[in-house]
């Protein structure tokens, strides 16, 4: 994928790029993974769909989601925070509306501390029982 974006000049439109070549289990791992490469809660990030399973997942990793109607029909995707039938229909505006009332910091992205020698514990008598 990486390399066909390059070949038609498109990889300079994305900071980050996450594929099925990544390894990823499930869509919700992928759209973690994009959220911890740009850096950004999940919760501040919108993700642009055409299927339920999309949407379900970005709502279980509590993103938004915008499904686009197609190959699915609108009602297949109610449950996106918007549904449009082409792209050309977003502004803005209606991106801006979707965090109008966000206010949770569930799932907000912690930088972990990990120490590369773990403090060493000896076993006792009085531990072990």
């Amino acid at each position: 994928m990486v390399e066909a974006l390059q070949r038609m000049g498109l990889d300079k439109y994305f900071q980050a790029i996450v594929t099925e070549e990544d390894g990823m289990e499930s869509i919700a791992h992928r759209f973690l993974s994009a959220a911890v490469k740009l850096d950004r809660k999940p919760s501040k990030c919108v993700v642009f769909e055409d299927d339920p399973r999309g949407v379900t997942a970005a709502h279980n990793c509590t993103m938004m989601a915008v499904a686009l109607i197609g190959a699915y029909r609108a009602y297949d995707l109610g449950q996106a925070n918007l549904a449009v039938a082409n792209f050309s229909e977003l502004s803005v505006i209606n991106l801006r509306r979707l965090f109008a009332n966000k206010g949770s910091t569930f799932m907000d992205l912690e930088k972990q501390i990990i120490d590369k020698n773990p403090p060493k514990r000896r076993l006792g008598i009085d531990t072990i029982f």
